[in-house]
């Protein structure tokens, strides 16, 4: 803190040596005032705040305590030992000192800004913004009350409010690079990037150095697909505050994303070595080694993670990856259920008056499972409806309304319902990707069957293949981009040229949605039919899979459909996949009929076409035997 206002003559050299910040000697100075003086209270106090600058708090309560024990009524002791409790740790204490002074003294900023910070430790910032609010309406010409008021709202996710509380900051300091900075962060919470852009670089005009607004500015333009200039700016924050780990981790995580996790690690290494118990840089290490096949590696981060932060649940999702990837699937399927706790995540944890399923037989009550995350986590898991049945009278399964006339060939399913249909009653839920942990199942244990959905019996005349009396394969290229590994996982289609041009076959895609278009970059005289446009729901793709004698693409839902019709199925894996294939096979516990090609190397997907071409020409040929 400041030194002591006001100072009386004698103290005005212990005073400059404060204010210079050459603490020992102030230290020594106020020392020898009170040796001499014993009742100076204001030389106590300016001691009790060096205390406080030099990081002793402890020192410095005993210092205030007396001090208001002789001058009960001067405000400036009140305040400052309600600082001195703040920092000691003691921060409820410290909101009763700085009520009773707003009490007091209604008319001193202070006190309202520290109350405020005291609610924040306590993790009040509700009420933080309460007392900000009350704060705003006295002291209106404030700039430092506006921009605590907005910093408790943005994190309350009011972001409308903290944009008002900004901009009224900004009108007090025009072009402050800092308010600008604040503004542009709730602006680009708003998702308003473009708008976000201009002020983070306003405010680099009047500070061009300055590295949190260039921290921020490269984040943004992450979020706008301007990758280039994310990582200039990302790069300039690092460099001009190499000693804060915050920005040594941003830069580190943006490279992890641009799947340049080797580039990341050392970033990661130094963020450690700044701060060894930062979370979300243990984290982000984590996935950077899984990125580079160190499974090992990344067990240890996310296990070090839950010994600083037991409870975060980041954490114990990605460890159930690597525990589902490397096989150990008891105990991570128990971590998966963490994923309920994440902040962001892609489905809404259910909650119904009935309890979740703990696996107890229901012999005369009906069981609901309910469908989460992608569709094809939902025809993957259904598989479950089965086994599920052997305990319950009832299994109602509910689904997006695409899966709803392709699961009405679902073993084990009584009746299924549509998303946001109304419900029948039941007696217990579970939903789909809860039930492995539920069935306790192991590589060795999973509910393995040739096919458990069915095509129509009959196939729609739009739908009916040319039979050109050679082999028909299926291709699909892209997943859905919500997907976050969508980017490793998705190639583009021309890549799969060289494979068409390899066999006498003919080609169907599988595609649909924005990357469908890229069927022009294929041999169009090879390719017999394109789905795109051409399918109502999954019943139609199941009718144009059971057309064909092999599936192949990416990992996607239409590969999942295959597998669970039965059709031979070619998976074309990244390097590091997603964690429900295992590592180092070609096969799956899930699907008899999948065969699994994997990157040897991460992004080389030539390689590996190149691979699967001269297996295709293999496979054509005995098909062709076949047939004769």
């Amino acid at each position: 803190m400041s030194a002591p206002n006001t100072p009386s003559p004698d103290l005005n050299d212990a005073v400059c040596l404060h204010e210079a910040g050459r603490l020992e000697d102030a230290q020594v100075a106020y020392e020898q005032i009170l040796d001499a003086f014993p009742g100076r209270m204001d030389a106590a106090h300016g001691l009790a705040l060096v205390a406080l600058d030099l990081g002793r708090p402890e020192d410095a309560v005993p210092l205030l305590t007396r001090c208001i024990t002789k001058e009960p009524t001067n405000p400036a002791y009140h305040l400052s030992l309600g600082v001195a409790l703040l920092h000691a740790g003691d921060a409820e204490t410290a909101e009763s000192q700085f009520r009773d002074l707003i009490h007091t003294v209604p008319k001193m900023v202070e006190p309202y800004l520290y109350l405020a910070r005291a609610l924040r430790v306590l993790n009040r910032w509700a009420d933080a913004a309460d007392v900000l609010t009350s704060a705003s309406k006295l002291f209106f010409n404030r700039a430092d009350v506006w921009t605590a008021k907005g910093q408790a709202e943005r994190v309350l996710l009011r972001h409308t409010e903290a944009e008002q509380s900004y901009r009224e900051a900004l009108r007090l300091k025009p072009n402050d690079p800092d308010c600008l900075n604040n503004l542009a962060v709730v602006v680009r919470a708003q998702h308003r990037f473009d708008e976000a852009v201009a002020l983070y670089l306003k405010a680099l005009e009047g500070a061009p150095e300055h590295p949190k607004v260039h921290g921020n500015l490269g984040n943004a333009l992450v979020e706008m697909n301007r990758t280039v200039d994310a990582e200039h700016h990302l790069r300039k924050a690092a460099s001009l505050n190499p000693g804060d780990p915050s920005s040594l981790c941003n830069l580190a995580v943006f490279l992890t994303r641009e799947e340049r996790a080797g580039e990341a690690i050392p970033y990661f290494n130094d963020t450690i070595k700044i701060a060894p118990t930062y979370v979300d840089a243990w984290i982000n290490l984590g996935v950077a080694r899984l990125a580079l096949g160190d499974t090992e590696g990344a067990e240890t981060c996310y296990r070090r993670v839950i010994d600083i932060a037991p409870d975060n649940p980041e954490a114990h999702y990605n460890l159930a990856w690597v525990l589902l990837l490397t096989g150990r699937w008891t105990e991570g399927w128990q971590e998966y259920e963490w994923r309920w706790k994440l902040e962001h995540f892609s489905s809404h944890r259910r909650t119904f008056k009935p309890p979740l399923w703990d696996g107890a037989a229901l012999p005369r009550g009906t069981l609901l499972l309910h469908a989460e995350q992608g569709l094809g986590d939902a025809i993957q898991f259904a598989r479950y409806a089965a086994l599920a049945k052997t305990r319950c009278a009832r299994v109602i399964v509910e689904c997006d309304k695409s899966l709803v006339p392709l699961f009405e060939t679902l073993k084990g399913a009584d009746e299924i319902i549509g998303a946001g249909d109304p419900l029948p009653p039941f007696d217990a839920h579970a939903p789909f990707m809860s039930l492995a942990h539920i069935f306790a199942t192991t590589p060795e244990s999973t509910p393995t069957h040739p096919s458990y959905l069915a095509a129509p019996s009959t196939i729609p005349a739009r739908l009916q293949l040319p039979n050109n009396k050679r082999p028909r394969i299926g291709l699909v290229w892209a997943g859905s981009p919500n997907n976050k590994i969508d980017r490793r996982r998705t190639i583009p289609a021309e890549l799969l040229a060289p494979l068409i041009a390899s066999v006498d076959a003919d080609f169907v895609s599988l595609q649909v949605g924005a990357r469908a278009e890229e069927i022009s970059t294929l041999p169009v005289d090879r390719v017999i039919f394109a789905c795109n446009g051409q399918l109502g729901d999954f019943a139609d793709t199941a009718a144009v899979i059971a057309q064909l004698d092999l599936v192949l693409g990416v990992d996607t839902a239409v590969m999942h459909l295959a597998g669970a019709l039965g059709k031979p199925v070619w998976m074309l894996l990244p390097f590091m996949p997603d964690y429900r294939w295992l590592l180092s096979r070609d096969d799956t516990p899930w699907y008899l009929s999948m065969r699994l090609f994997r990157q040897a190397k991460a992004g080389d997907w030539t390689t590996l076409i190149a691979n699967v071409s001269a297996e295709l020409k293999h496979w054509a040929s005995l098909s062709a035997k076949d047939s004769r």
